[in-house]
């Protein structure tokens, strides 16, 4: 739950608390006010036993919250699939969560382990390699559209199997073949094709040379 509440003086008594599930809790006051808040944070300001807050408390206090709320669903989100860290702060800016939250938030996520741009990044060449047509600068790309480091993207790039491009490379000529029912020009049309995959010039050649084009 986003939001700040403005109090000034007075104290404010908690009468009950309702659980709403996934570590939420409905927090309902004396004077009718009724906030939702996240069970870290009911412990962090020891509000069982706290019984009377103070007005200005309970503005730290949700200001708080909307930091553990924002977390938990970034922790959600990252639960679908693996996110690089730019995918994480933009998930965050388009709900218009505040700079300095979304700073504490990412160094949070990497300190717990939840975000890793290294992580990430092997998934990620794993996954295109076995699952698109891909060559690796296509891939490498892809990555820097997530603002991954050119460091770690060269690392990964670079121990990408290279018998495993071959059968890529040669699995997607032998299509390309199949289906050009015109057989007029088809080495510079596979080479175009595979060029504009993401594969070098020099590897296309050297694999297109193994067919009787």
């Amino acid at each position: 739950m986003r939001g700040c509440y403005t109090y000034c003086g007075d104290m404010m008594e908690i009468t009950k608390y309702i659980k709403k599930g996934n570590g939420n809790y409905q927090v309902l006051f004396s004077d009718g006010k009724k906030i939702n808040l996240q069970e870290d944070v009911i412990i962090k300001y020891n509000l069982l036993y706290k019984k009377n807050i103070d007005y200005d408390i309970l503005s730290e206090i949700i200001k708080d919250n909307d930091k553990y709320d924002i977390y938990n669903k970034c922790v959600n989100y990252i639960g679908v699939r693996l996110r690089s860290i730019n995918e994480i702060r933009e998930y965050m800016e388009r709900k218009d969560i505040p700079i300095d939250v979304i700073d504490i938030v990412i160094d949070k996520l990497i300190k717990n382990k939840l975000l890793d741009d290294e992580v990430f990044t092997r998934a990620f060449i794993k996954d295109k390699m076995n699952f698109t047509t891909m060559g690796p600068y296509r891939i490498e790309l892809e990555l820097k559209k997530h603002r991954i480091d050119d460091k770690i993207i060269k690392k990964y790039i670079y121990e990408i199997d290279g018998n495993l491009l071959v059968e890529k490379i040669n699995k997607q000529i032998n299509k390309l073949i199949k289906s050009n029912r015109n057989k007029n020009n088809i080495r510079n049309k596979i080479y175009n094709n595979l060029l504009s995959l993401g594969y070098s010039s020099e590897f296309i050649v050297d694999n297109l040379n193994k067919y009787n084009l």
